[in-house]
């Protein structure tokens, strides 16, 4: 496909009453969502529609429903948030366990087996700490065979809540489960 774009302008005149709030509300996700772009770049590939890119795919989704509050004071809504989207199973009966400081331990049962979920697909782990505004991202390395997994976090996450999203990715890469906020939880 040939595409020919010209050199962004920078516009001079201030928004208007109607173009902050969605100003705003755009800013918030796309600053959250830009530092998890490698795995919104899996999660949401085959979510987004032709011509359209994974990370467009998740703020479009993300912004109409994962926002929250009044302009100017918009919020995200971490148990709405997706940071993946798609047919695979997701992950059956998850916890998280929060048991020995710097770890966060997620375990998950096994769920029905067959074309939408495999023993062999891989665990995609995020754990965002707000306070700090620290990411934890971890994929590839865990199969849902293994129905559990023990992830480190830095040590001065001590006393802060953190929000736990899990999803799977196909062995192949070729499909995705829609994640899963798991929980917001105090850390040891």
């Amino acid at each position: 496909m040939d595409l020919i774009k010209a050199m962004p302008r920078k516009v001079k005149r201030a928004a208007t009453e109607a173009q902050l709030p969605a100003r705003l509300r755009m800013a918030l996700m796309t600053s959250f969502l830009g530092k998890l772009s490698p795995i919104i770049k899996i999660g949401f590939k085959h979510a987004a529609p032709p011509g359209q890119s994974a990370m467009n795919a998740a703020v479009s989704y993300n912004l109409n429903n994962a926002i929250t509050g009044t302009s100017p004071n918009y919020t995200i809504d971490f148990p709405k948030l997706l940071i993946s989207k798609g047919k695979l199973a997701q992950p059956y009966r998850i916890e998280v366990i929060i048991d020995a400081p710097a770890q966060v331990k997620f375990k998950w049962q096994e769920g029905l087996a067959g074309e939408f979920g495999k023993p062999t697909d891989k665990a995609i782990f995020l754990v965002f700490n707000a306070a700090k505004g620290q990411y934890v991202m971890l994929n590839g390395i865990v199969t849902r065979s293994a129905l559990q997994y023990i992830l480190s976090i830095p040590p001065d996450f001590s006393g802060d809540i953190v929000h736990c999203y899990m999803s799977f990715v196909s062995a192949d890469g070729r499909a995705v489960s829609d994640s899963i906020y798991v929980t917001g939880i105090e850390v040891l």
